[in-house]
């Protein structure tokens, strides 16, 4: 019949959100958005401390001077990234870090405006979607970026990338465009230079449902892992039609529904079982918590990676 439940369900959401309706977790999230400028609360404080000890890290380890700039005006691109990134894994900047130093790239990251997730896109508050969004559209102006990259981030990229411009009734004068794409250029234009043999273990993919069926980056990261991976499966079904990581639409946030999260889940661990690979790969931080959740409660003999880790390890240096 051509009706868009998403939108549908979205559209309510936003109703009962203006109702004062919302779930404690996404009501929770949503109050540091407005009050902080992202959706973990993390102080300015501890955000460019952490940036600079992941600086520190990718200097001792390649022996030569790194810079993780912040706030830098006329660079190539601004780059924009989860607060998870930060709280629980800064690994992901010092690899980010790492292929933009080999890259060649004049790069910063904003003092304000760094937060690409939205959790507008959730509670269907498309007031706290419009602020969110144009946090990072003005931090680019003002530095005068010639382009924002996104890091790997579901809902981020669907924000940030698409919706966003909507809710913030903002013309988008700048490119915007996943650090997927990114990467791809810079394998393709020989900037960096990969060795799959550095990746032996059997990996399979995991589409995020924001970044493939709401945001049509599908063959993209697939390119990307078939040059630095040596065993790239397919998951079935995959691409649009792949199954949630069962933490979309903000229910990793609301605690409750977990049990109920997990059992349904068994669709997802016996897709991931039967790839037979060691690795999931994804492009979003909440798929990762997601199928973090799916691999421990189903005792599935798998890790989780993300394309820029996959990238980083198969890194010629």
């Amino acid at each position: 019949m051509g009706v868009d439940t998403a939108l549908l369900v979205r559209f309510a959401r936003g109703l009962l959100t203006e109702l004062g309706i919302v779930p404690e977790g996404v009501f929770n999230v949503s109050r540091d958005q407005w009050e902080t400028g992202n959706q973990m609360a993390v102080t300015e404080e501890d955000y460019l401390e952490t940036l600079e000890w992941m600086r520190r890290e990718v200097e001792d380890e390649l022996g030569v001077p790194v810079r993780i700039p912040v706030d830098e005006k006329d660079c190539d691109f601004l780059y924009t990234i989860n607060p998870r990134e930060i709280k629980f894994d800064p690994r992901s900047i010092a690899n980010a870090a790492k292929i933009f130093h080999f890259a060649g790239e004049r790069w910063t990251l904003p003092r304000w405006g760094w937060d690409q997730t939205n959790f507008g896109l959730f509670s269907g508050d498309d007031n706290l979607g419009a602020y969110v969004a144009k946090n990072v559209y003005e931090a680019a102006v003002r530095l005068r970026a010639k382009r924002i990259v996104i890091s790997e981030c579901g809902h981020g990229y669907r924000s940030t990338r698409w919706e966003g411009y909507n809710w913030a009734d903002y013309d988008q004068r700048i490119p915007t465009e996943s650090v997927i794409l990114t990467l791809k250029r810079y394998i393709e234009e020989g900037r960096i230079r990969v060795d799959s043999s550095k990746n032996g273990e059997p990996v399979t993919f995991h589409d995020s449902c924001n970044v493939a069926r709401s945001g049509g980056l599908i063959e993209e990261p697939r390119w990307v892992l078939q040059r630095v991976c040596m065993d790239f499966r397919e998951m079935y079904p995959n691409r649009t039609d792949n199954y949630c990581c069962t933490g979309g639409g903000g229910l990793l946030s609301i605690a409750e529904y977990r049990p109920l999260r997990l059992e349904v889940a068994k669709i997802k661990a016996d897709q991931l079982r039967a790839t037979g690979a060691k690795l999931v790969c994804t492009m979003c931080h909440n798929c990762i918590d997601g199928l973090t959740d799916v691999i421990k409660h189903y005792k599935l003999d798998m890790g989780i990676v993300q394309v820029m880790d996959m990238v980083e390890r198969a890194l010629i240096t």
